[in-house]
C-alpha cells in the first residue's frame, strides 16, 4: 500500500433515474432514502434531474383525466349505450372491409382532436421521459462525461508503488490554409507518483534540450516554469499562457483541463469522427494567449485520449498545434531515475528513504529499445559515415534522457579526432561529441554502455600491417604458389619474398575492411530498425538507404578486387569467379560470411602456427567470394 487515496472514490456517482423515482414514490428502504437525500443535498445535477422528473409527472398527471371515460354514468346509460352500438354493428355488418378500415380511421382522427390538448401534453410527456432515461445530454455535460470517462481510464492505468510513467509526445506545427505539416520537437515526461514530481526534456529541430520539474500539492502546480521549454516552438503569447498555467506538454486529461481552465468560456461541444470522440472548448474572443479553441481527441473504444491541440484562428484555416502520443511506458522507479527529478527533499520523505539522497539532475544515456529516432540522429550518422568513423572506430550516437544526442567513442590519435569533429560541426556547431583517446579512458572519463544488443557473433581476428607472409623460418601455407607467381629472371629471394608479402597484406586488409563494412550496415539495422524509425521524414529514410547501399556497393567492389588478385596470382584459375548479386543479402548474412572470409584470408595469407588445409581453404574462399561479391 502506498498511502495514497483511490482518486475514484472521491467523488460519488450520480444517482440513476431508476434511484430518483424511488425516492419519490417512498420506495428505498431507510439507508438507501438518506444516502439519496444526502446526495441530493450536495450534487446540483441530481436535484435539477429529479426537480425535472416531478413537472413531467406532473404535467402528464393534468393532462391525463380528459382521456377517462365518465365514471358518474348509471347503470341504465350504461346499458342504453350497450344496446345503441349493437344497432350500429347489426347496420353495418353489410360494409365491405376498406369501408370499416376507414370508418375506424375517422373515428380514430375525431378521438384525436376532440382531446388534442391531452394527447399532446402526453406526447411531451413521453419525449421528456425519454430524454431522461436515455441519457441525452447537451453537449456541455457530453463533453464533461466523456472526459470523466477518460479520467476513469487514466486512473486504471495509474503505476503500482516504485514505479513511474515514462510518456514520449509530437509537437506538430499544422498549417490548414496551405496544407503544410511541420514536426517542432518531441517532449518526454517521467511522472513520479510518489514524489508527485514530473521530469521533462525536450529534442527536435529548433528545441533546446531543457529538463523542468514541477510538483503538485493538493491539485496546485508548484512555481515550476515552462517557458524555456516552450517558447521556441511557439508565439509569445502562447508561451506565456502555458508558463502562467504552469502547463507540461502532456496527453491527459489533467493536463487538458489545466489548458482550458481559464478560456474565458464555458460552453464545449463534442462530435463523433471514425472511432473517435472530438471534444472542442472554445476560449473566448481576444484571448490573451491568441488561442481560439483546444481540442482533445479520445478513442472511442477504450477513452484513452489519442492527441490534443490548440488553435490559433479558424479551426479550418487557421494553425494547429498538435500534440500526439507515441509511447507511454511504465518503468520501475531505479535510484537512476529518481536522481532525474528536482535536488531537494521530496513531500514525504518517507516514501524513498530506501533511495540514495537525490542529486542533481544526471543526464542519462539510453538504448535504442524503447526510443524513437530522430532527423538529427540520421544526420549525424551520416556525418560519421562521411567521416569513414563507422569502421571500426566504436563511435555510436546516444539518445539521452533529456531528449538530447550524445556522439561518444574512441580513437587512437587525435588528428583523427579532429576529423571526427570537423565532420560533426558541419551538421551542428554546439553538437557534444566526447571523442576520447586511450590515455585518457585511463584517468576519469568513461565510456558508455553500448545502446543495442549485439548480435550473437563473435569478431573474427583482425590482422594489421604487422601481419607478415614469411617470418623468420615460416611461411603463409600458399607461399610456394606466390612465390612461382611474383619470382622473376635475375629477382632475388629477398625481392620476391617482398612482393609476396605485399600481395598477403593487401589480401588481409581487404578482407578486413569488408568485414567493417559488414559491421557498419548491421550497425545501421540495429540503430535504425524498423519500429525506431517510423517517425522518420522521407528525406531521413532515403539517407539511411544511401548509406546502407555504399556500404553494400563496397562489399561487393572488395570482393570482386579479392577475386581478381588470387586469379591473376594463380591462386584460383582465371574465371573462376562468377558476380552474383547481394542486393537481397540481409545484413547478418553479409556479417557472417565477410567474417569467414576474413579468418580464411588471415589463414592462407599469415603466418601461424595452425596450418589449414590448403586446397580446402582455397575453394572455401572462393565460394564466400562467389556469394559476396557482386
Amino acid at each position: 500500500m502506498n498511502g495514497r487515496p483511490d482518486r475514484r472514490k472521491l467523488i460519488p456517482p450520480h444517482l440513476a433515474d431508476s434511484v430518483l423515482l424511488s425516492q419519490l414514490d417512498g420506495e428505498l428502504s431507510r439507508s438507501e432514502a438518506e444516502n439519496a437525500r444526502v446526495h441530493l443535498e450536495s450534487c446540483w445535477t441530481c436535484r435539477r434531474r429529479l426537480s425535472l422528473l416531478e413537472s413531467s409527472i406532473e404535467n402528464f398527471l393534468d393532462q391525463r383525466p380528459p382521456l377517462q371515460s365518465n365514471l358518474s354514468l348509471d347503470g341504465e346509460q350504461r346499458v342504453r349505450q350497450f344496446r345503441e352500438r349493437l344497432a350500429r354493428h347489426a347496420a353495418d355488418s353489410e360494409l365491405t372491409f376498406a369501408e370499416t378500415l376507414r370508418a375506424h380511421s375517422q373515428s380514430f382522427v375525431s378521438a384525436l382532436s376532440a382531446h388534442r390538448a391531452a394527447v399532446l401534453a402526453s406526447v411531451i410527456a413521453t419525449c421528456v421521459l425519454a430524454v431522461m432515461f436515455t441519457d441525452v445530454l447537451g453537449a456541455r455535460v457530453s463533453a464533461d462525461t466523456l472526459l470523466a470517462k477518460v479520467q476513469t481510464a487514466e486512473n486504471a492505468q495509474r503505476p503500482a508503488a516504485h514505479q513511474v510513467t515514462r510518456r514520449a509526445v509530437r509537437l506538430d506545427r499544422i498549417d490548414h490554409h496551405s496544407e503544410i505539416t511541420r514536426t517542432l520537437a518531441t517532449f518526454t515526461s517521467i511522472e513520479d507518483p510518489e514524489t508527485s514530481d514530473t521530469y521533462l526534456s525536450s529534442s527536435g529541430e529548433s528545441a533546446p534540450a531543457t529538463t523542468v520539474h514541477r510538483e503538485r500539492f493538493d491539485g496546485k502546480s508548484s512555481a515550476g516554469t515552462t517557458v524555456g521549454l516552450l517558447d521556441s516552438q511557439f508565439p509569445p503569447s502562447i508561451a506565456a499562457y502555458f508558463a502562467s498555467e504552469h502547463w507540461l506538454p502532456t496527453v491527459t486529461v489533467e493536463a487538458f483541463r489545466e489548458l482550458i481552465r481559464n478560456r474565458g468560456l464555458s460552453n464545449s461541444s463534442v462530435k463523433r469522427e471514425a472511432g473517435a470522440f472530438v471534444l472542442l472548448y472554445p476560449f473566448a474572443e481576444g484571448h490573451p494567449s491568441g488561442i481560439s479553441a483546444a481540442q482533445l481527441r479520445v478513442d472511442a473504444s477504450n477513452y484513452t485520449a489519442m492527441g490534443l491541440s490548440v488553435f490559433l484562428g479558424s479551426l479550418e484555416n487557421g494553425i494547429e498545434y498538435r500534440f500526439t502520443p507515441t509511447s507511454t511506458s511504465t518503468e520501475t522507479r531505479t535510484a537512476e531515475i529518481a536522481r532525474l527529478f528536482s535536488p531537494h527533499e521530496p513531500v514525504n520523505s518517507s516514501l524513498t528513504r530506501s533511495l540514495p539522497a537525490r542529486e542533481p539532475a544526471r543526464v542519462m544515456p539510453l538504448s535504442y529499445t524503447g526510443t524513437k529516432a530522430t532527423d538529427q540522429e540520421v544526420r549525424l550518422n551520416a556525418a560519421l559515415h562521411q567521416a569513414d568513423a563507422c569502421m571500426g572506430e566504436e563511435i555510436h550516437v546516444f539518445p539521452m534522457s533529456d531528449g538530447s544526442l550524445v556522439v561518444q567513442g574512441l580513437v587512437d590519435r587525435a588528428d583523427r579526432r579532429d576529423v571526427i569533429r570537423k565532420a560533426l560541426q558541419t551538421v551542428d556547431q554546439s553538437e557534444r561529441a566526447q571523442i576520447f583517446l586511450p590515455q585518457e579512458l585511463r584517468s576519469s572519463a568513461q565510456l558508455f554502455n553500448l545502446p543495442y544488443s549485439t548480435p550473437e557473433i563473435s569478431q573474427p581476428r583482425l590482422a594489421g600491417r604487422q601481419s607478415a607472409a614469411v617470418s623468420g623460418s615460416q611461411q603463409v601455407p600458399l607461399y610456394e604458389q606466390l612465390f612461382q607467381h611474383f619470382s622473376k629472371p635475375g629477382a632475388s629471394k629477398e625481392e620476391t619474398e617482398q612482393q609476396i608479402n605485399a600481395f598477403s597484406e593487401e589480401a588481409v586488409n581487404l578482407s578486413r575492411e569488408s568485414f567493417l563494412h559488414a559491421w557498419a550496415l548491421m550497425k545501421l539495422d540495429l540503430e535504425f530498425s524498423a519500429q525506431r524509425s517510423s517517425e522518420l521524414s522521407a528525406a531521413s529514410v532515403q539517407e539511411l538507404e544511401r548509406m546502407r547501399q555504399d556500404h553494400r556497393r563496397k562489399i561487393a567492389s572488395i570482393a570482386r578486387r579479392q577475386s581478381e588478385m588470387l586469379a591473376q596470382a594463380g591462386v584460383v584459375p582465371q574465371g573462376q569467379f562468377a558476380t552474383v548479386s547481394i542486393k537481397n543479402q540481409d545484413a547478418e548474412t553479409l556479417l557472417h560470411l565477410t567474417r569467414e572470409q576474413n579468418e580464411l584470408v588471415l589463414a592462407l595469407f599469415t603466418v601461424s602456427e595452425a596450418t589449414p588445409e590448403t586446397g580446402t581453404a582455397v575453394s572455401r574462399l572462393a565460394n564466400l567470394l562467389h556469394r559476396i561479391g557482386g
